[in-house]
């Protein structure tokens, strides 16, 4: 068995099983209080993205057309 998933498509837009694992990764390590991301890398919109975060106790800001701060 591989210990690494095969190399993704170039091109692929990340969902949110991607999504949560960088926050997950982002937030589990010591100090970090904010993680960001850039929402042309997803094939989720932005509103969705905020509700849901904000539904699960993040903070989200905007930062600029196509950047999103969690907190």
């Amino acid at each position: 068995m591989s210990k690494l998933d095969p190399r993704p498509k170039p091109g692929s837009l990340y969902s949110w099983e991607e999504l949560n694992n960088i926050l997950k990764a982002r937030f589990n390590r010591p100090g970090e209080g904010s993680a960001a991301i850039d929402l042309r890398q997803f094939s989720i919109s932005k509103d969705e993205i905020k509700s849901e975060a904000e539904k699960q106790g993040y903070k989200v800001f905007e930062e600029g057309d196509y950047h999103l701060i969690f907190k």
